[in-house]
């Protein structure tokens, strides 16, 4: 992994600012304050966001803003990968937004977890690292000096288990402890399964007594099973011998009701021929009386007639009404005409005086028409007074023919009637003639049915003995069929008994196979697999405490030219400060010796993890925090060739001394006026 770009927007005293990483030895030059450091914590938390209790958005933000972000770009073996994250002040404080991550410019957006996770799949860390706080990077890319000092003051404890986690060699002891829970189980499991068997035995002998009653069982039901077969056998010949006598006995019983039925028949016969004879006769003394033939007239024609000639005459009835009334008018209109000429003075047209001799000449004219009207009116009344006469007429003339009708209707009718009874007398005498004869193949058939009659009390006591002697049969063969049910229902009984005790059986032996497998594994786990990964452990851990101990010599040796002061790591990895021969506590090293013990721990721990977790792809990357305070100026010149010593291809320090410069391939100087930093 080697850092490439990272931008600023509103972070602490920056208010925009691009940063460029070349490949090589990198400082981050500038005066106490400048802003060298926000950086670094802008590139950890490019990376793995904010962290509570060490990183806060509050501490990242800058004061006045609402809104910031950080956008590092990397290269991680052939990929390169920008990351973006942001920042958004609330009321109830700073916190993270949603950010993106970009890989070979597919661009995606995440959410802050998601985030990390894949972060933390790029530079193959372990899962684990996604729920812990991010020790791995901070020991093995950039901590800071102080903080490593505090490491190698803190308790021994908490440094054993950190060194264990970011080792990679914490796993061995939560395999010990899986595996003593899993020994637990196992004892667990094989005290349920010796519980289980406790009574195999007796269930193996419930099992072998269950079979040799089954098999008596058997034996008894196939010595029994012939005797049923004979009971059911002679049960069949009884049955047909009761069939056969019950079939003579239907035979009779239904020549009996057929006896039954011509007696019912013949009574029935005799009555209906009384009824007829007396029908017949009276039909004869009916036909015996004349009927009076009808006209044969057609009086639908005559009433048509006669209706033509109605409205012929109605017609001329309308007509002369008609005329009536426009002679009533006509007569109004004069009498109105004289009464207006008499009563008016001057014309209405030309307004000139009427005279009276004007008026007598038109009321002269206008008499002479009255009387016309008069004499024509007096003609057409009497007119309409004989039309009036001639309709009552016509319609009298109509009910007569229509009287005429009904009587013609009801001789018709009546000579129907006649012909009807003429009809049924012709029926009636055949069915009498029928009757006679019927009546008398009645009486020969019933004769016969009594000569078959005679033999039924016999056939049925035949009968009874053969259903006795059935009964007798059948009840015997209940009674063995009863018993051999018992026998099968407790042979059924026994085997389902059985198939329960020899799944139980299997059951428990399988139980006991897995008693006998989980004593096995408990014995394993307890006496070999857990001891072997405490020698596992411990191997590994002395090796990483052999390499951590040569290279933190080798690194304190080259930062402190005093042959008489050496270092060296205790079992705990706590460094172990001797002097002429003499340990010293750490506290009473000088500043320098501090810086340069802790700067040595710093660098040997990064190459010992970097060794044991040889997958991780922050190799190539390692960031010095202030890694020279307190140092002398000989100190200083150490520094160089901790430089050239290092085999890292991207090496980034942050530092105020200038001294430095002239170590180093690449420089970024910082300067901050007022409260904004920013490149020179």
């Amino acid at each position: 992994m080697l850092v490439k770009k990272v931008i600023l927007d509103n972070i602490r005293s920056y208010l925009h600012e691009e940063i460029d990483f070349p490949e090589g030895s990198i400082l981050l030059s500038g005066n106490i304050g400048s802003g060298k450091s926000t950086v670094l914590m802008a590139i950890e938390f490019a990376l793995f966001g904010l962290r509570r209790g060490e990183l806060s958005g509050a501490s990242l933000l800058r004061n006045g803003s609402d809104k910031g972000s950080v956008l590092l770009e990397m290269q991680i073996e052939e990929k390169h990968v920008t990351i973006g994250r942001t920042l958004k002040r609330t009321a109830t404080g700073v916190s993270q937004d949603s950010g993106f991550i970009e890989i070979d410019n597919e661009k995606k957006p995440m959410t802050t977890v998601e985030l990390k996770q894949k972060v933390l799949e790029l530079i193959n860390y372990p899962k684990a690292a996604l729920t812990k706080n991010d020790l791995l990077f901070r020991y093995t890319v950039y901590v800071s000096q102080e903080d490593m000092k505090q490491i190698l003051l803190g308790d021994k404890e908490s440094r054993l288990n950190a060194l264990r986690y970011v080792f990679g060699i914490d796993k061995f002891k939560r395999i010990r402890e899986n595996a003593k829970l899993v020994s637990s189980k196992a004892g667990e499991k094989k005290r349920e399964a010796a519980g289980a068997i406790a009574d195999l035995e007796q269930k193996k002998d419930e099992e072998t007594k269950a079979r040799e009653e089954s098999r008596l069982l058997n034996e008894g039901i196939k010595l029994f099973t012939p005797v049923i077969e004979k009971a059911k056998e002679d049960i069949e010949g009884k049955k047909k011998a009761a069939e056969e006598a019950e079939a003579e006995i239907k035979k009779i019983e239904a020549a009996k009701h057929r006896a039954s039925i011509i007696e019912h028949r013949q009574k029935l016969v005799e009555s209906q021929n009384k009824i007829d004879t007396a029908e017949l006769k009276e039909l004869e003394e009916k036909l015996k009386q004349n009927a009076e033939k009808p006209s044969g007239k057609d009086f639908v024609e005559a009433i048509n007639s006669k209706k033509n000639e109605l409205k012929a005459v109605e017609e001329q009835m309308r007509k002369a009404v008609e005329s009536i009334h426009s002679l009533k008018a006509g007569k109004r209109h004069c009498d109105e005409l004289k009464k207006k000429i008499l009563e008016i003075d001057n014309c209405p047209t030309c307004m000139q005086k009427v005279e009276n001799k004007h008026k007598e000449r038109i009321s002269s004219e206008e008499n002479q028409k009255l009387e016309k009207i008069e004499e024509e009116l007096g003609m057409r009344l009497r007119t309409e007074g004989e039309l009036k006469q001639a309709v009552e007429r016509i319609n009298s003339e109509i009910e007569r023919i229509r009287d005429e009708e009904k009587k013609e209707i009801l001789l018709k009718a009546k000579l129907k009637e006649m012909e009807d009874a003429l009809r049924k007398k012709e029926n009636l005498a055949a069915r009498v003639k029928s009757n006679g004869e019927t009546l008398r193949q009645l009486i020969e058939e019933g004769l016969k049915l009594k000569d078959e009659l005679k033999i039924l009390p016999e056939i049925e006591s035949r009968q009874r003995n053969a259903r006795r002697e059935l009964e007798e049969y059948l009840d015997e063969l209940k009674k063995a069929e009863v018993k051999a049910a018992e026998m099968q229902a407790k042979s059924s009984m026994l085997l389902r008994m059985i198939g329960g005790l020899s799944a139980e059986v299997k059951k428990k032996e399988g139980k006991k196979k897995e008693m006998e497998r989980m004593g096995v594994v408990r014995q394993w786990i307890d006496d070999y697999f857990v001891n072997l990964m405490s020698e596992m452990e411990k191997s590994v851990m002395a090796k990483a405490h052999a390499d951590f101990s040569s290279l933190l010599e080798k690194w304190f040796a080259m930062l402190v030219d005093n042959e008489s002061i050496s270092i060296r790591l205790d079992p705990e990895f706590t460094p172990l400060v001797e002097q002429n021969g003499y340990e010293i506590d750490y506290a009473f090293l000088s500043g320098g010796e501090k810086t340069a013990a802790a700067l040595a721990y710093r660098l040997a721990l990064n190459q010992v993890i970097n060794k044991l977790m040889s997958d991780i792809k922050t190799k190539d990357i390692i960031i010095l925090d202030e890694p020279t305070d307190g140092f002398s100026e000989e100190q200083l010149e150490k520094m160089k060739l901790v430089l050239d010593e290092l085999d890292t291809s991207q090496v980034i320090l942050v530092s105020h001394e200038q001294k430095i410069e002239s170590f180093v391939q690449n420089i970024v100087r910082f300067e901050k006026k007022g409260h904004e930093s920013y490149l020179i």
